[in-house]
């Protein structure tokens, strides 16, 4: 599982400093391709990691990607979640539970660099009619559907679902659900979000509008939190009320007294990346079933990385996702 970045490669050395350096080009080792990255997303962890040390500096960020094997030139999709497909999870069907689990841009060198070595079964062929700007919002896809798995072994889909935060993620998880058969309600505290998640056929409240949950039919509520916020956390907790589930895309710093979970009967569950699901997202973009190259906003050089982020932190309702394109 060896992961190695090269070629012109901006490092997160220290909070709200990025650093550019022109490595070797990597060589790939057995079972292993080398990647020149051509495209990829800003993702809300990108964001998360400049300002905040969550324990992997340095690290070069970025995890959602689109790039040619060098060599062929094939057009890939990466895979940023890495499992060694040996340990008892990884046998299970259980990748994002891996032993020897590693996410690019966080515990790996990320798809901000110019090159990347990665295992093959991480480099994901794509059709030509799925654009760059596409294949960089393919990771929500599969956080959506590890989620919707996941669900599945504790709630049916006569659970009323609600999703916390109205971003890019969370209109994916929304429609991922939807084409599960669940009923699912996003809750947005800015109208121009709501909006675009409108949009999407998802129906989409502000905070003050939402009703209390319901289980006549005694189905369990479920909340999903996707904001990374404390509120917003806060928010999904209270709203699915006793017997509820909480499950947690996000990553908000709230702390959480168990005693309270159980006196609620609550289930909360953390959604750890989407290890091996990236060919059913190709799949369902390809056939156009999620438009997700639609929620990409701005456009931009990779060499504008820091100004992207230091602008996208300072006014986040201004830019939904940005694809950053590598010369």
């Amino acid at each position: 599982m060896g992961i190695s970045s090269g070629g012109r490669t901006p490092t997160l050395t220290e909070l709200r400093t990025i650093d550019v350096s022109e490595l070797p080009i990597p060589v790939p080792g057995d079972g292993e391709l080398l990647v020149k990255l051509r495209a990829t997303g800003v993702c809300g962890t990108d964001l998360h990691l400049y300002e905040s040390d969550w324990g992997f500096m340095p690290v070069v960020l970025g995890h959602d990607a689109v790039g040619e094997v060098v060599g062929s030139g094939q057009r890939v999709v990466i895979d940023p979640a890495i499992s060694c497909g040996a340990c008892g999870a990884c046998r299970a069907g259980r990748r994002s539970a891996c032993t020897e689990y590693k996410f690019l841009g966080l515990t790996a060198p990320g798809t901000f660099s110019q090159y990347l070595t990665l295992p093959k079964t991480n480099v994901i062929p794509i059709p030509d009619s799925l654009s760059d700007e596409a294949g960089t919002v393919l990771e929500p896809i599969c956080v959506a559907l590890h989620l919707q798995e996941r669900l599945q072994r504790v709630v049916s889909t006569d659970s009323q679902v609600l999703i916390v935060g109205g971003g890019p993620i969370g209109i994916v998880a929304a429609r991922v659900l939807m084409l599960a058969g669940y009923e699912v309600t996003v809750v947005e505290n800015v109208e121009s979000r709501r909006t675009r998640v409108r949009s999407w056929g998802i129906e989409c409240l502000a905070p003050e509008d939402m009703k209390p949950s319901r289980s006549e039919n005694g189905a369990r509520p479920v909340a999903v939190e996707t904001s990374s916020s404390i509120s917003g956390a806060e928010f999904a907790m209270a709203w699915v009320g006793i017997g509820g589930v909480i499950a947690v895309i996000g990553a908000p710093a709230l702390q959480i007294r168990l005693g309270d979970t159980v006196l609620k009967d609550q289930t909360i569950m953390g959604i750890r990346g989407g290890a091996g699901r990236y060919p059913e997202a190709v799949a369902l973009v390809a056939a156009g079933t999620l438009p997700v190259g639609e929620l990409v906003s701005h456009r931009r050089s990779i060499a504008d990385l820091e100004e992207v982020i230091i602008e996208t932190n300072r006014n986040p309702l201004d830019i939904y996702r940005t694809v950053l394109m590598h010369s």
